[in-house]
C-alpha cells in the first residue's frame, strides 16, 4: 500500500490535535497520549479515514462515558484512577487488536478484514460501557458464573440490567455508525449490524466470565474491599484471593477484543 505526503500530513496533524485534546480533557495520559496516537496513525493510514472514526468514536465516547458521574463512581470505590485518564496499558489493551486487522486490511486488502476490526471496537466500547454505565445501577450486580450471588458495584464479573442494556446500545451504535459511514461497500448493512451487536454481546461476556473465575482479584484488609490490584489505592498491599496473578484487568480486555474480533470474522465467513 502506498501513502501519499497529503495523507500522511492530514493523519500526524490530526492525532496531534485529538491528542491534545484528549490530553486537555483529561481522557488519557501522556502514555495513553503515545500509545494512542500510534495506534491511531496505524488505524487512518492503513485502514483510511472511516476505520479511524469508528476509533475515534469509541475512544470519545469510552471518556465521556468514564467521566460521566465520576464522583459518584468514585464514592463507590470503583472509579478509573487519575480521575478517569487512560494510561498506555488501557489503551493498549483495548485497541492493539483493532490496529493490527487496519494493518492486515492495508497490506492484503479483501475487506475480510474489516469484520475483524469491527467485532474488536464493538466488543471494546460494548466492556467500556457495561463497566462505567453498569456502576449507576441502584442496586448490587450479579455475579455471572451465579446469578443467585449478589457482589459489589465494580467486582470483577459483576452484570447489571443497566449494564446489559449498555452492551446492546454501545454496539448498536458502533454498527450504525459503521454502516452510515460506508467503510466497505461489500458489506450490506444488516450483515454490519450483526457481526457489531454479537461481536460486543458475545466479547463483553465473555469478558465479565473471565473477570468472574480466572482474572486476579485481591483483598485489602485494611479497606475490606476487593480490588484489581496487588497493591490498594490506599498504599497497602493486597491478598489474591482468586484468579490467577498474571491474568490482569488489561489482559482480560486484550483477550476480550481477540474473541469479539474472531466471532466478527467467523460471521462474515459464514453469512
Amino acid at each position: 500500500m502506498h501513502f501519499t505526503l497529503t495523507e500522511l500530513f492530514i493523519a500526524t496533524f490530526s492525532l496531534f490535535f485529538l491528542s491534545y485534546l484528549s490530553l486537555r480533557f483529561r481522557l488519557i495520559n501522556m502514555s495513553g497520549a503515545l500509545t494512542a496516537f500510534i495506534i491511531g496513525f496505524i488505524v487512518f493510514i492503513f485502514g483510511g479515514w472511516r476505520w479511524f472514526l469508528l476509533l475515534l468514536s469509541f475512544h470519545l465516547s469510552a471518556g465521556i462515558v468514564t467521566k460521566y458521574k465520576y464522583s459518584f463512581k468514585s464514592s463507590l470505590g470503583a472509579a478509573e484512577a487519575k480521575g478517569g485518564a487512560r494510561a498506555w496499558k488501557n489503551v493498549l489493551s483495548n485497541g492493539f487488536v483493532a490496529s493490527l486487522f487496519a494493518l492486515c486490511e492495508g497490506i492484503r486488502g479483501g475487506d475480510i478484514f474489516f469484520a475483524g476490526f469491527l467485532g474488536a471496537i464493538s466488543t471494546a466500547c460494548s466492556d467500556t460501557f457495561a463497566t462505567e454505565i453498569g456502576l449507576l445501577y441502584p442496586g448490587k450486580p450479579r455475579l455471572i458464573t451465579n446469578l443467585k450471588v449478589k457482589v459489589e458495584p465494580g467486582v470483577s464479573g459483576g452484570v447489571s440490567p443497566y449494564g446489559e442494556i449498555a452492551v446492546i446500545l454501545a454496539s448498536l451504535s458502533i454498527g450504525v455508525l459503521a454502516i452510515f459511514l460506508g467503510d466497505v461497500s461489500s458489506y450490506i448493512w444488516w450483515k454490519v449490524l450483526l457481526i457489531s451487536l454479537a461481536s460486543g454481546f458475545l466479547g463483553s461476556t465473555f469478558d465479565s466470565l473471565m473477570g468472574a473465575t480466572v482474572q486476579a482479584q485481591y483483598w485489602c484488609e485494611n479497606c475490606k474491599v476487593f480490588c484489581e490490584s496487588s497493591k490498594h489505592k490506599c498504599g497497602c498491599e493486597a491478598k489474591l484471593v482468586r484468579g490467577l496473578s498474571i491474568i490482569n484487568n488489561h489482559a482480560v480486555n486484550f483477550i476480550s477484543t481477540v474473541i469479539g474480533a474472531l466471532i466478527g470474522l467467523i460471521i462474515a465467513l459464514i453469512i
